[in-house]
């Protein structure tokens, strides 16, 4: 009982309603950190992923599990929170990883990378996903996080960084 409440709340951060939040919530802090070239890399990062995700549902409408924790309307096929957790929290890794020396940096790093996996996790224990949804919602967010670091990389976006988020 009490690992469904702990899935149930862990599978909320990949849910489209955090997710735009977390994705307003980092631009915001882009801008003020006049870090303003990392707001487009994020945006295609997490649009790419949600669009292609939308779209491969309703190209194969799986039906999901049957017997789930509670009920999805979607198709199952890809998973959606698997592809914006690796497409948001992914990209917040990105930026973390090529930033100057925290304290707290390590510790952040090992808690995205935590949270990807366990968002994937639950959506198999919750019963809304099969294993291949997830892995092939990782895959798409994995796609469109590295179309989204290769443009922030790129010279057209360059501004100069202050050394703080």
């Amino acid at each position: 009982m009490i690992l469904d409440f702990i899935f149930l709340t862990i599978t909320y951060a990949g849910g489209y309603l955090v997710v735009i939040e977390v994705t307003l919530l980092a631009s915001l802090s882009f801008l003020i950190h006049k870090h303003r070239g990392r707001i487009l890399p994020l945006l295609i990062s997490v649009v790419g992923s949600a669009v292609t995700v939308f779209l491969l549902k309703f190209i194969f409408d799986t039906a999901r599990p049957i017997g789930s924790f509670y009920m999805e309307n979607t198709p199952s096929f890809p998973s959606g929170h698997s592809a914006l957790a690796i497409a948001l929290y992914g990209f917040l890794f990105y930026v973390i990883w090529h930033h100057e020396k925290h304290p707290l940096k390590n510790k952040t790093l090992l808690l995205l990378a935590l949270l990807v996996t366990l968002i994937g996790v639950s959506r198999i224990y919750l019963g809304v996903h099969y294993v291949p949804d997830v892995l092939v919602g990782y895959l798409i967010g994995l796609g469109w996080l590295c179309i989204s670091v290769g443009v922030s990389k790129s010279k057209f976006l360059r501004l100069p960084d202050n050394g703080r988020l």
